[in-house]
């Protein structure tokens, strides 16, 4: 999830510089957005933020839910799974929403390019 909020940060600085090896780590500067694409990505950009700002805050509440019922005298294992597997299901909607808005906007060269981003985003 780190690198999706890396992406919104970084596309502010994908308009400076010109080189491919000055690029930053981040730098969506090498897709070569055209003003279009820009505004696409950046309106996926802010409704990802807003989602993921309002999942983060369920997130807590779910976490809280969890943590009682691991120290309820007894353990349900059902209600675990079950509020454990809602809460991923919602971090994957958000992110399938931020990439079936993406892959509307990116050319498969630009797709692929940003998959390099993807795995470099993932090893920091």
């Amino acid at each position: 999830m780190k690198w999706i909020i890396a992406l919104a940060m970084l596309l502010a600085l994908s308009a400076y510089g010109d080189d491919d090896h000055h690029r930053f780590p981040l730098d969506l500067h090498d897709l070569g957005l055209s003003k279009q694409q820009l505004r696409s990505v950046e309106e996926a950009m802010k409704e990802y933020q807003y989602s993921y700002r309002r999942y983060h805050h369920q997130s807590e509440k779910t976490q809280e839910e969890l943590n009682t019922l691991f120290l309820n005298p007894s353990f349900d294992s059902e209600a675990f799974r079950a509020k454990s597997l809602e809460l991923q299901r919602t971090s994957i909607e958000i992110r399938t929403r931020l990439f079936e808005r993406l892959h509307r906007v990116l050319t498969s060269e630009q797709k692929r390019r940003f998959i390099s981003h993807l795995e470099e985003w993932d090893d920091d």
